[in-house]
């Protein structure tokens, strides 16, 4: 009898690749802002450790303050683009009406150049002289400066809208809250630097310390300044703005007044700091933005309001250096006197107006000018 001969087994075919599903760049770019703001948050429980801080802090009240609703990808889009569009709009339509203004004046002092060129000419080509200075424009000039103007409007437009997203990404990518709640991610960002303060040996390294806890609780006086003169974000708050403002602005001046203890009693000091850096960020958190800190800890006055000047220098120096290059080009190309330095002003003040525009210090230029007129001149 035969053995029965053994069948071969099919070969196994290989299975086909899982298809997974990647993440969108929008999925992307939520998962890194969370990712970041837990590293932040845990950065600060254990600086709060090392300062020594033991009350309970609401640690899961402070992570709500990151976590993003849930949105569809348009009602996401339509929430970023609307404030984008009216602020660069606004913008640019601003941009263009100072270009144009500064058109028109290079035109009439061309025109009254020429007014008096055909003054001094000879009497022989007087009249084509007069007729030259009294021409207007024409219509191909007119049409040439028109879309000068769109030209300038759109590229503003453009420019300022992609600068404002691309802030918009940058913040999200770091880990920066949403607005309105920069606060308590600058106040997180204090605890860290308090910490270094208390640890850093003596020498350079203390120093350096020293200088980033300055820095960044500057940057949360600041932050709780703009805060409550917005209402914290609050759109349509029908309270008193004012109250707020001036609580406001005593959380600055404690901060002011406890900071300068730093270079006296260095490891108090920084403790002291901490556990107000923690007040407000819990309290911000809590949306408590009229008790950011307790009653005891705030001055009886307010203080002083401090501008926030910083970057205007750089604004101003960019400014200056256009206005002088188009100073001297202007002389040394035979203008007249009288016409370049009108004409190096404009300059002067439409570089400062595009610096403070692009930089995100328009605001300053303002304080700027206010500071100026009371302390400068002596005008109220």
């Amino acid at each position: 009898m035969t053995a029965p001969t053994a069948t071969a087994a099919p070969p196994t075919l290989p299975l086909p690749p899982t298809a997974t599903s990647q993440p969108g760049y929008r999925d992307r770019v939520r998962a890194r802002y969370t990712a970041a703001a837990e590293e932040r948050i845990d950065r600060a429980r254990t600086a709060a450790a090392e300062l020594g801080y033991t009350d309970p802090v609401p640690w899961d009240d402070i992570r709500a303050v990151y976590t993003r609703p849930p949105r569809s990808p348009w009602k996401s889009y339509t929430q970023i683009i609307g404030g984008i569009v009216n602020h660069a709009l606004g913008a640019a339509v601003v941009l263009g009406f100072v270009v144009m203004m500064l058109v028109v004046m290079s035109l009439s002092i061309d025109k009254d150049n020429r007014a008096e060129a055909a003054k001094n000419a000879p009497p022989a080509q007087r009249a084509a002289a007069v007729a030259a200075a009294e021409r207007g424009l024409t219509h191909e000039e007119k049409r040439a400066i028109g879309f000068l103007g769109f030209g300038i409007v759109g590229s503003a437009f453009l420019a300022l809208s992609l600068r404002r997203i691309k802030d918009h990404r940058s913040g999200m990518v770091k880990g920066y809250a949403k607005e309105g709640e920069e606060v308590v991610t600058e106040a997180l960002e204090v605890l860290p630097a308090l910490a270094a303060v208390v640890a850093a040996p003596v020498g350079r390294q203390r120093a350096e310390a020293l200088a980033s806890a300055h820095e960044k609780t500057s940057a949360l006086m600041t932050a709780v300044m703009d805060s409550s003169k917005s209402a914290a974000g609050i759109i349509g708050y029908a309270g008193d703005r004012g109250r707020l403002k001036e609580h406001g602005q005593k959380v600055r001046t404690a901060f002011a007044d406890k900071l300068g203890g730093l270079v006296e009693d260095r490891e108090a000091t920084a403790r002291a700091l901490g556990a107000m850096a923690l007040s407000v960020a819990t309290r911000q958190a809590q949306s408590s933005y009229g008790a950011l800190l307790d009653a005891g800890a705030l001055p009886a006055e307010p203080g002083p309001e401090v501008p926030d000047l910083r970057g205007v220098r750089k604004v101003f120096v960019g400014a200056g250096l256009a206005a002088l290059g188009v100073f001297m080009v202007g002389t040394m190309g035979g203008a007249d006197l009288m016409a370049a330095i009108p004409l190096a002003l404009a300059v002067f003040g439409l570089g400062s107006f595009l610096g403070a525009l692009f930089t995100g210090k328009l605001h300053a230029i303002g304080q700027a000018y206010a500071a100026f007129r009371q302390n400068g001149s002596g005008v109220p």
